[in-house]
């Protein structure tokens, strides 16, 4: 429980701080956290989804009940992107995609792309390189491809509703339904779901989804 004085909080590169001043300048952040010499640290500040620099003097107003966030960086430059039209300032000349999924709020069922690459998917265990000619620009859009595995195999496919045939065909190219049977059985499915895939049933796949599937003779 917060201390009286200590009404309004914060938080720096993930570790909580407290104070009784509602407005705070980046220089007092900065020792706050011990960052010092103030001037050797870039401050990004979360905020509304994007980040923003905090110089040593610009000031920031807390709000009673709300955790501030932000994070540091040790370096002397600001470097500038935008995601889904919103500007970023961040403190070093790359940033791991899984930040941007983080901090600008994007759901797992949404890819990354580059407008600058020809719409080209940032790979999500990536990193975005910062230190090029001109402003990077990430769009969020709805994922077209997913991940799945089946008979632990990872598969890249299209993401739609896949028929019980069609997963059998995935396991074993070229299937024979007239003299073999296929038990397929899913975990991780939509909302967590798992059971059993039968003839006549389809089930829409998403990224992580697993798929055993098992061919035995009919005869």
């Amino acid at each position: 429980m917060a201390k009286e004085h200590e009404k309004y909080q914060f938080t720096v590169d993930g570790v909580p701080y407290g104070t009784g001043d509602k407005i705070m300048d980046g220089d007092q952040i900065r020792e706050a956290a011990n960052k010092v010499p103030a001037s050797d640290f870039v401050l990004i500040q979360i905020i509304e989804r994007s980040g923003r620099s905090i110089g040593l003097e610009d000031q920031v107003k807390f709000v009673e009940g709300e955790a501030a966030v932000f994070l540091s960086f040790r370096s002397d430059r600001v470097f500038t992107f935008t995601v889904d039209e919103r500007g970023w300032e961040w403190g070093v000349a790359t940033i791991a995609v899984a930040d941007i999924y983080r901090y600008a709020g994007i759901g797992e069922e949404h890819e990354l792309v580059l407008d600058s690459d020809g719409d080209a998917v940032i790979p999500p265990e990536g990193e975005l390189d910062l230190a090029g000619k001109g402003v990077e620009r990430v769009r969020s859009r709805e994922t077209k491809t997913v991940i799945i595995k089946v008979n632990g195999r990872s598969r890249t496919v299209e993401k739609r509703r896949y028929s019980y045939r069609e997963i059998a065909e995935i396991a074993y190219p070229n299937p024979n339904f007239e003299n073999f049977n296929y038990t397929t059985t899913y975990l991780h499915g939509v909302d967590g779901a798992e059971g059993d895939l039968v003839e006549g049933e389809s089930i829409k796949v998403k990224n992580g989804m697993v798929f055993n599937v098992r061919r035995s003779d009919k005869s």
